[in-house]
């Protein structure tokens, strides 16, 4: 039982000097750079993050923003909603976002 006590004692006294995996690195924050600002959503083209199709209220997450159809998000207003797109208004002018990039045969070699 003495050489428990003195195991558990030891890796207690050098526990102290281990560091923590989940500490963040020395040196502190680093400092928030115009490049690392989202862009503003004024001058760019939403970006949908879900698509919830089904359902009694058909929605979307567009920009981080809950959507329902009719609704605006941003400059634009919210007019489809299918399980994989949605299609958006601006000044008549009709936007459609995927959920998911498409893919091309073509693109792979």
């Amino acid at each position: 039982m003495v050489n428990a006590s003195v195991l558990l004692f030891s890796l207690l006294s050098t526990a102290g000097s281990v560091q923590d995996p989940t500490r963040p690195l020395a040196g502190g924050p680093q400092p928030v750079t115009e490049a690392d600002k989202p862009a503003s959503n004024n001058s760019s083209v939403p970006v949908v993050q879900a698509i919830f199709a089904g359902g009694s209220t058909p929605g979307a997450i567009i920009d981080g923003q809950w959507v329902t159809l009719g609704k605006a998000v941003g400059n634009y207003r919210l007019l489809a909603i299918t399980k994989e797109q949605v299609t958006l208004e601006n000044q008549g002018k009709r936007l459609i976002l995927n959920l998911f990039s498409t893919f091309n045969d073509t693109d792979t070699p």
